[in-house]
């Protein structure tokens, strides 16, 4: 019996398997790698693979393939879908800079993530802070 290639309902989850977006893919890239680390927003309808995308980006591989190593890069993924009205915004940041701290590879950064995690209080100050001694450290968060 062949094996069907293809499936539909669940978002591609192996890079092998991702074909096609190639012009979206190196756009992406091409504007975190710009001076400015610009973002890209995926906008779409349900169900045209904007997951499978972002599966793809997140790669550690694919990232390395277009310059983006995980020594200066902190790249996180987060399915905001668990996020409700009862998550609170400083419980959301904790999350996020928990998320940051677990894939930061700096010595230096990590435990000031960390650190952050165990406040009970985080405001816009700490927050621009905290990236402004992240950029100063030559560490980018995407």
């Amino acid at each position: 019996m062949e094996v069907n290639p293809f499936t539909y309902g669940n978002p591609i989850s192996d890079p092998g398997r991702f074909f096609g977006r190639q012009a979206e893919v190196i756009q992406i890239f091409s504007r975190l790698c710009n001076a400015e680390f610009e973002s890209s927003s995926l906008i779409g309808e349900r169900r045209v693979g904007k997951t499978s995308l972002i599966n793809y980006l997140r790669d550690e591989r694919i990232r390395h393939s277009f310059g983006l190593s995980s020594d200066k890069y902190i790249f996180i993924y987060l399915n905001l879908y668990a996020v409700t009205g009862e998550i609170t915004p400083v419980r959301l940041w904790q999350w996020l800079i928990q998320e940051m701290a677990t894939c930061c590879r700096d010595i230096a950064v990590r435990p000031l993530l960390e650190e952050i995690t165990r406040t009970a209080s985080i405001d816009s100050l700490m927050l621009t802070n905290l990236f402004s001694t992240i950029g100063k450290k030559g560490q980018f968060v995407g």
